[in-house]
């Protein structure tokens, strides 16, 4: 789908342009779903618990924000607080997988022509908190655990998706938190906290 539509781009007159559009964020967001399912797997068929290892969050944040940018040319990403100093978490490599679930989906729900993505980073001395902030519709209170696959519903849930389930299992897996807050005037904040990496995994 992807390779096909995209070599329609200088074939479609203007009228077209938009069904292009929309049929390769389709087949992007088809191709993300998969490698989140595959992901998914890897971390439940384990069956053990992960060895944690020091991650670069500054290299993930960054190759990430990007990687969105490049896929949502219309979205603005801002990269604000203690990135570039090599903070480093403990984690594994699927964090990064995380952090992409999270940005998609700041982008994804959002409304807006033009969708606004703050990535905020605060060092905290023995854990780090990273918050995610758009300017989208925003979760109502109920919703705001459902959506992440907790509770008795789990994946059932309407407004969960197997991305943000993914995102509980790894933050819990790695010791952290993740909490969903309103953004002021409108849209959420997601912030998960890490342990930073002292030459030993969280206890």
């Amino acid at each position: 789908i992807l390779g096909w539509g995209d070599s329609l781009k200088d074939h479609v007159d203007e009228d077209g342009e938009a069904y292009l559009d929309r049929l390769l964020r389709a087949g992007d967001h088809i191709s993300s779903i998969t490698e989140t399912v595959g992901e998914f797997l890897t971390v439940i068929e384990d069956g053990s618990d992960p060895e944690l290892h020091p991650v670069n969050l500054d290299s993930v944040l960054t190759n990430e924000a990007d990687k969105l940018r490049s896929s949502y040319p219309d979205a603005t990403i801002t990269l604000t607080g203690a990135t570039g100093d090599g903070t480093q978490v403990a984690a594994t490599d699927l964090v990064s997988s995380m952090f992409r679930n999270l940005l998609n989906n700041a982008v994804l729900h959002n409304d807006k022509t033009e969708p606004s993505i703050s990535v905020h980073v605060e060092d905290r001395g023995e854990t780090v908190a990273v918050q995610i902030a758009d300017n989208g519709p925003g979760i109502p209170d109920p919703q705001k655990d459902e959506i992440l696959g907790r509770g008795e519903m789990g994946l059932e849930s309407s407004g969960s998706g197997i991305g943000l389930y993914l995102v509980d299992t790894l933050v819990e897996m790695y010791g952290g938190d993740i909490a969903i807050t309103d953004n002021d005037p409108e849209g959420s904040v997601f912030t998960v906290t890490l342990s930073t990496w002292d030459g030993e995994p969280p206890a």
